[in-house]
């Protein structure tokens, strides 16, 4: 399924989501949270990464 449109998140809300995501996060692999972060919420990320 292919999104036409990306949906509006403010960076507030990335932010917030961010964090969250951080404090669930439990992976003993030794990957990084921002890898994983990048991997399953790329939306997010994306605004994050154009905000830094």
């Amino acid at each position: 399924m292919e999104k036409a449109t990306k949906a509006k998140i403010s960076l507030q809300e990335a932010e917030r989501h961010y964090q969250s995501s951080k404090e669930n996060y439990d992976v003993p692999s030794g990957e990084s949270h921002l890898a994983y972060y990048c991997d399953k919420h790329p939306d997010y990320y994306d605004v994050l990464s154009q905000n830094v």
